[in-house]
């Protein structure tokens, strides 16, 4: 099993997202010559030697940003997720008390541990479970979850979706543009497509800055859905 983020890991890495860019900003503002405004990061001093490499570095640390963003949202994601699917093992519901769309994923975890030779038996004890008041259903994170390279809004909706979560469809809206743009970028850069330096250039300071607050707005409002099941499905 691989480890997992807890909640407060995920907190630390919303903080080394905003040191690293406020870093980003501090340069920026020694390449053009602009300091920074009195409420600016100002933790160290910038001195810009070699302008053209730096330029070049500047580039490339903002690809980096990239993926410390993309990085964040598939670990929050699987962290909540992870969560849930503990709570939900812990309250221990019976086939008869769980949702409908649980019931599936249980169907289908179990139906990918039946062996060839013995298909008849495992289908009757299935069944027989599942109208046993005793068997309690139980979800596996490592079995059941998936999430590669593909953590955008789409993805993580229908995450909610295949575990009948309810969301606000509007609330997600304003957020899917910057979550496909981070997605996009970091498997065009995971595989090799771009450089860092080039894939750098594509995007502003200002930019990585919507980017960054449209993944923390996104990632809070997945994080209180599935929170809320806690006290309202899974209760």
């Amino acid at each position: 099993m691989v480890k997992l983020m807890n909640s407060s890991d995920c907190d630390n890495l919303k903080i080394e997202i905003n040191r690293f860019i406020d870093l980003l900003k501090q340069i920026e503002s020694s390449l053009i010559d602009f300091p920074l405004t009195a409420d600016g990061c100002c933790s160290m001093k910038i001195e810009i030697v070699d302008r053209n490499e730096a330029e070049s570095v500047f580039k490339s640390m903002k690809s980096n940003a990239i993926i410390m963003l993309y990085n964040f949202v598939e670990a929050g994601v699987r962290t909540t997720m992870y969560d849930y699917y503990t709570y939900f093992n812990n309250k221990k519901f019976t086939y008869s008390t769980t949702i409908l769309e649980i019931k599936k994923l249980w169907i289908q975890h179990k139906t990918k541990e039946f062996k060839e030779n013995y298909i008849t038996d495992q289908v009757f004890d299935m069944i027989e479970n599942s109208i046993n008041n005793e068997y309690k259903v139980a979800l596996d994170f490592d079995e059941d979850f998936s999430l590669s390279g593909n953590a955008d809004v789409r993805e993580i909706k229908t995450i909610l979706d295949r575990h009948g979560l309810q969301y606000d469809v509007s609330q997600f809206k304003d957020y899917g543009g910057s979550l496909r743009t981070i997605k996009d970028m970091r498997n065009r850069l995971a595989h090799g497509n771009i450089s860092f330096e080039d894939n750098g250039k594509g995007f502003t300071l200002s930019d990585l800055e919507q980017y960054k607050n449209q993944t923390y707005d996104c990632m809070k409002y997945f994080m209180e859905v599935v929170k809320s099941s806690f006290t309202e499905q899974l209760a």
